[in-house]
């Protein structure tokens, strides 16, 4: 029998069906909510007013909140600037096949395996001013005058976050990296070596404009997982000392489970989505041009 294309159209919806239901409660549904309610004055418990704007002209009139993108910002760029340019050199190196390649990938790897919460308090303990391991590291090695509550200070609250979560997955982008790299064909590598090309030469020339698609992927990848990020500055620093390490994500909690003010952490969500949306935009266009001039 003959297959139609309504026969075929009802096939892919049956199988994707369960898959686009569940897309469609856990992400769609949920933003459609958000915008919604960011046009009401409303805590949870008494009947929704609506507001019209007003949130919005709060959101525009609000010095919290641009302290807090400002914050998204660096941390933003301090993840880009470390996780993809160290993966990618571990990347490159790890695939030489040195002797205890295997077991180093291994290690990278077990950071992004933790829990958030397990690696905050752990972090917090590393970074104790009175017995945590960094001070007594410090001290011992002559760099007293160095030691400081690192989570307590302003000027460094924010840094010292921005180091966890940049180490913390720099193993995924790693094994990203490695998968693409050993998709190059080594005869291209050897046919370059024969040709007399360098090492240096075959990974900005050979390596990574082979790889510039899955570059573009983890650029992009990074910036939506980095304006979203919340979880260990909740537990780390709740945000303080005096907003210094505020994001967009912990303010937009803070707002709406915290202060119960839900139509405004509801705009502040509306907010982030349009904010990360037209960065991820840019960015994907940028990337885009890039690899037009590799081809």
């Amino acid at each position: 029998m003959k297959e139609t294309g309504v026969t075929r159209l009802g096939n892919r919806l049956f199988f994707m069906g369960p898959a686009l239901l569940i897309f469609l409660a856990v992400i769609i549904v949920p933003i459609g909510m958000s915008i919604y309610y960011s046009f009401f004055e409303w805590n949870g418990v008494s009947p929704r007013v609506f507001a019209g704007v007003d949130n919005f002209s709060r959101l525009l009139q609000d010095p919290v909140l641009w302290i807090a993108l400002k914050n998204s910002v660096y941390l933003t760029l301090g993840a880009l600037l470390i996780q993809l340019p160290v993966g990618l050199a571990i990347a490159l190196i790890l695939g030489y096949k040195l002797k205890g390649s295997n077991f180093m990938k291994t290690i990278y790897f077990t950071p992004v395996m933790l829990s958030t919460a397990v690696l905050g308090i752990l972090w917090g303990q590393i970074y104790d001013p009175n017995f945590g391991l960094l001070n007594s590291l410090l001290t011992n090695i002559g760099l007293s005058d160095l030691t400081r509550a690192w989570l307590g200070e302003e000027a460094t609250a924010l840094g010292s976050v921005i180091a966890v979560v940049a180490w913390q997955f720099i193993g995924f982008y790693i094994i990203v990296y490695f998968g693409a790299l050993q998709g190059i064909s080594d005869e291209v590598l050897e046919a370059a070596r024969v040709e007399g090309a360098g090492e240096w030469r075959i990974i900005f020339q050979i390596q990574i404009p082979l790889i510039w698609p899955t570059i573009t992927f983890t650029v992009l990848n990074c910036v939506i997982n980095s304006l979203k990020y919340f979880d260990l500055i909740y537990i780390m620093t709740g945000g303080g000392p005096n907003n210094s390490s505020e994001v967009l994500a912990s303010y937009m909690m803070k707002n709406a489970f915290n202060l119960m003010d839900f139509g405004y952490g509801s705009t502040i969500s509306t907010f982030l989505l349009v904010f990360g949306l037209s960065l991820a935009l840019i960015i994907g266009k940028a990337l885009g041009r890039a690899n037009a001039r590799f081809e």
